[in-house]
Parts: C-alpha cells; structure tokens; sequence
C-alpha cells in the first residue's frame, strides 16, 4: 500500500519520458486511490514493487534481500516519512529563498543550495565567544542618522567599513530609503572587525566627519574606495568631502571618537550581533546583505503598510 504512494510520483515523472512507466503510473494511482478511500488494491502493484526491490538486493546480498521482503511494510513507512519531511524542508527553504534571499532564514548566513554563489549569505564573524542573553538596540542620539530624520521607522545597523559584505549592503540601504520615501531610515553604528586592516581606523574617522557634520558624504566615500582604503586615504577623503583637514587630524590621532566606536561595538554584542552587516528592524533580526524583498517583507509588517 504504501509504496504505492511513493511510486505514485516517481512513476509520474519517468512517465513523462517513457511510455513503459505511464501503465505502471495508472496502476500507482488506482492503488493510491482506492488506498486512501479505505478500500484493497488489487493491482498487484505494491508486491510487484517489494518482489523488484528485493530482487535488486538478492543479487548482492541474500540476507539483505531476505530482510527487505519480509520488513518491507516498515521501511515503506520510513521512506513515506523521509519523503514527507523532505518534502516539507524543501518547501521551507524555497519559501525562505522568495521572501528572505537564503533557504534558512533572514537571520542566517548558512548555506543555501539555491544561492550558491553565497550573494545572499555573505557575513564578517567576529572572533570570540556571543552574547546569549539578548539585549535588542535602541535608538542613540548620540550616533548619525542615514536618511530622513524624522522617518517612521529607524533601523539598526552594525557594519564595519572595511567588511566587503557591509559595502554590499550598502546598495540595499539606499534601495529601502529611496523606495520607502521619508519613511524609513537606518541608524549605523559601527562594530569593527579586528581582522579587518584599518576597521578600527574607519569607525573613528567617520566619526570625526559627523564632527564637522559632513557624515553622510564621508561615509559613502568610505564604502567607496572600500577595496583601496589607506591610512593616508582617509585623510584625502577628508579633504575631498571639505573638512578643516587640522582638525580632523588631531581628532582622527588623538582617538577622540574612541569611546563612542567602543561603546557602538558593546552595544552589538549585547544585540547579540556575531559579525557584519546584522540589522534590527525593531526586534526583527537580518544576518547579511540580504536582498531588498527581505528588508520590504519585515518592514511592512512593523508599520503596517
């Protein structure tokens, strides 16, 4: 009875190329059919399917083949299991895929078979041992504001300048403020990556433009020259972007910024954050450049549009 129901499909599919499989995929669902309406198929079918099966084994092994034919009502019920639960993970991850851009979620970087090229999957990990004990990050007054000020919703960003995954973010951040027209912004806060050259360099010189309030420009130039990034260039994009060049010196060496990029850094911990870029749209979580649809699915459910 049972591999009936698993034969229903297979047969269906060779059916397509053989016409020695549509007869067998007639009996299959006349078996399935009367299966499921309580009644005994009499096509014979499922012996048919048990005697094949165990003469496939016979040949290679008799003591396998003899425990196939006499527990074959028992593994017919685990591949009906297998192929159910199969079927369901498969369902998930595609539904994950169409709305979050990853088979696993919008808060996973794991690896999805149908992303292969790990676009949507990208993620710095920080080194070191995670939070567990979630504190989720409130707006700070204190740190900059990209896009409209008085936008409906604010979310939050850990990014670190020097991460190639957060430049590749980047784009999305434009695309949701753009669409979205005065009614979302994003709120950076920096988490550097210790093994990323000049991450800790990048955070504080940004953070000496907000000084002179030339943020936004300053920011943007760094993500791009992202691939060429010296210490001598942040002081060019100082002067490109019309900053008092002195004063974003003695601010940049003199570390001024460096409890407030320390403190950014603690405060994703806290979040729970393992690496950039992590997102949080209030208390919903985004792991990775995922794409624009993973952003707009979230963001419409916090303000309701």
């Amino acid at each position: 009875m049972v591999l009936c129901w698993i034969a229903l499909p297979v047969f269906a599919f060779l059916g397509i190329f053989s016409a020695k499989y549509r007869k067998l995929t007639k009996d299959a669902f006349e078996c399935f059919y009367k299966t499921t309406t309580f009644r005994k198929c009499e096509s014979g079918l499922d012996d048919k399917i048990r005697s094949d099966i165990s003469g496939t084994f016979l040949k290679f092994s008799p003591k396998t083949a003899k425990f196939v034919y006499k527990n074959y009502k028992l593994l017919s019920w685990v591949f009906v299991i297998v192929l159910i639960w199969s079927s369901y993970v498969g369902a998930v991850g595609l539904y994950n895929y169409l709305n979050y851009g990853n088979c696993n979620g919008p808060t996973s970087n794991k690896f999805c078979l149908l992303d292969p090229t790990g676009k949507n999957t990208g993620f710095s990990e920080l080194e070191g041992d995670i939070i567990t004990e979630i504190t989720f990050p409130s707006l700070e007054e204190n740190d900059p504001i990209i896009g409209p000020e008085n936008a409906e919703l604010t979310i939050i960003e850990f990014g670190c300048y020097t991460c190639p995954y957060t430049k590749q973010a980047d784009e999305t951040v434009q695309e949701v403020i753009d669409y979205y027209d005065g009614k979302v912004n994003f709120q950076f806060r920096n988490f550097p990556i210790p093994r990323h050259e000049l991450s800790f360099e990048t955070a504080l010189a940004a953070n000496c433009a907000l000084e002179q309030e030339k943020y936004k420009p300053y920011h943007d130039l760094l993500f791009e020259k992202g691939e060429i990034l010296t210490k001598d260039l942040l002081y060019e994009i100082a002067e490109e972007v019309g900053l008092n060049t002195q004063q974003f010196s003695v601010c940049l060496e003199q570390e001024k910024y460096k409890n407030e990029v320390e403190a950014d850094f603690e405060s994703g911990k806290s979040a729970g954050v393992s690496g950039t870029p992590t997102f949080f749209i209030n208390e919903q979580k985004i792991v990775g450049p995922k794409p624009f649809k993973t952003f707009k699915n979230i963001i419409e459910k916090e303000i309701q549009i």
